[in-house]
């Protein structure tokens, strides 16, 4: 196994904070918005991967910066009021093709109320991220939530991350240091637990191969190389110009 295992980076306020400065400059020329959503299989190395590609773009392209939000720093910001204001209560509803999303109509009776309420303070983020661009978003159902935005004023790249199962068990029983047994316990719950996130608060599947522009064999990839093809795929659409 050649792959970095790294767990999830942590947030950086000072770079979200420049991150928000840099995006407010050109806010009033952008035409179009680019961000990438990376979805995995749970034990797929999605971090490491999209570290790599933040670097590289970055590097490459250096003017406008870009910037990794992971699911719990969105769920940070979405339950921060003060620190998430600036992505959850600066709607920009017009640049949305679609107006008619009804939280409470599309899930479960039994996730309504509190649980509706977090996650539709997530998705209305998530889209004011894509919004801003020049963001890599990992996890969050963003594939899903940002699928059917205008094309015309939005450019996503939607990538997924999967691997053999032999392959994942070896990679979080190294990561956590579990033992066979435990590391398949570890990827049941937490597969699980991300499929019925997604399923239950969007109606749709991770899975489904047609959300995706770029589907990687981390089984057979280094970070390295995903984040290689990710970035000479997005910049042969246009994304760093």
């Amino acid at each position: 196994m050649t792959n970095q295992k790294t767990k999830e980076p942590a947030f950086n306020v000072d770079a979200y904070h420049s991150w928000l400065e840099d995006r407010a400059k050109v806010a009033s020329t952008l035409k179009v918005s680019h961000f990438i959503t990376v979805s995995r299989e749970y034990g797929c190395d999605a971090y490491p991967t999209a570290g790599k590609l933040q670097e590289l773009i970055n590097a490459k392209h250096p003017t406008n910066k870009w910037l990794v939000f992971s699911h719990q720093m969105i769920q940070k910001l979405a339950q921060d009021e003060k620190l998430g204001s600036d992505l959850i209560n600066n709607v920009s509803e017009k640049r949305y093709s679609f107006m008619n999303w009804f939280i409470d109509g599309l899930v479960p009776d039994y996730l309504q109320s509190v649980q509706s309420q977090v996650f539709e303070r997530m998705r209305i983020l998530l889209l004011n991220l894509a919004e801003k661009g020049n963001v890599i978003i990992v996890g969050g159902g963003a594939q899903i939530i940002t699928n059917e935005l205008d094309p015309s004023k939005f450019a996503g790249t939607h990538v997924r991350f999967y691997a053999s199962y032999p392959w994942r068990l070896k990679s979080i029983m190294e990561k956590f240091h579990l033992n066979r047994v435990e590391a398949e316990e570890q990827i049941k719950m937490k597969q699980d637990a991300r499929n019925k996130f997604v399923e239950d608060f969007t109606g749709k599947s991770s899975t489904d191969p047609l959300l995706y522009h770029l589907m990687l064999n981390n089984d057979k990839n280094t970070a390295d190389t995903m984040a290689a093809a990710i970035f000479h795929y997005c910049e042969s659409r246009g994304f760093f110009k």
